[in-house]
């Protein structure tokens, strides 16, 4: 085990820009998206690769991909990963540098090995590492655009039978998976009715918060609607109750 590991340090000290068992922070690495002003959630990894690779393109194809920073532990096989922004569309980001983790188990979900990229814009005023399932091999192209996306998303609106309408508690949701539909409503004012009409989808490594549920009768079923604030309706059964973690 010991020999593994002091195997993959190795291997990260040649690949990564590592000065005292941490990554150098390049100006290259200075991000033009806002600093939280909270301090940043950092989560530590187990090391299991880090390689260099040929300079690829790729850009985000949709949602707002989360954006790390990276410190590598000099005599352990461990990476901490600390949230620094995301990663905007409509822009070409280029590799060349990969690891690959491995997450810690917990009582809900396995340990699972993700592959991360460092990725940076052209000019290099935006770098970092970035989960590699979130991007796009290839360059940025203008079919690849926001307005595109917006448009083939796009669906009649559908009115149904308003069950049941409440105020909630101010409670954080997340989602794992598929980016949920998110639906403007339109509520009758003479009868229990309401319309909904797709909007787009909820953007990707974030936390949201929920203030309002309703219920509506949907292909002869129950089915609860939830209000996210600054976004609009959800279905309740594709958001999991709890803040996002990256881990997620």
């Amino acid at each position: 085990m010991m020999k593994k590991v002091a195997m993959i340090a190795a291997a990260a000290a040649m690949v990564l820009p590592l000065g005292l068992g941490a990554i150098a922070p390049a100006q290259a690495e200075t991000t033009a998206f806002a600093a939280a002003k909270t301090a940043a959630k950092k989560t530590t990894l187990t090391l299991v690769s880090s390689t260099s690779i040929k300079k690829a393109a790729f850009h985000v194809k949709s949602g707002a991909p989360a954006l790390y920073s990276a410190s590598f532990a000099a005599d352990k096989a461990k990476t901490t990963l600390t949230k620094k922004g995301t990663l905007a569309g409509e822009k070409t980001y280029y590799a060349t540098k990969k690891i690959v983790v491995e997450t810690k188990a917990t009582k809900t979900a396995k340990a699972k090995k993700v592959t991360y990229a460092y990725v940076k814009t052209a000019n290099g005023k935006v770098a970092g590492w970035a989960a590699l399932s979130k991007l796009t091999a290839g360059k940025f192209k203008a079919a690849d655009s926001k307005t595109v996306v917006k448009a083939a998303d796009k669906i009649a609106s559908k009115t149904y039978t308003l069950v049941k309408a409440t105020n909630l508690k101010k409670t954080a949701y997340h989602f794992k998976g598929t980016q949920p539909a998110v639906f403007t409503g339109k509520f009758a004012a003479d009868q229990s009715k309401v319309t909904l009409a797709k909007k787009g989808v909820l953007p990707e490594s974030k936390t949201f918060y929920a203030t309002k549920k309703i219920t509506i009768k949907q292909n002869k079923k129950n089915v609860n609607y939830l209000y996210i604030s600054n976004e609009g309706w959800v279905k309740a059964s594709v958001l999991t109750a709890g803040k996002f973690m990256a881990a997620d």
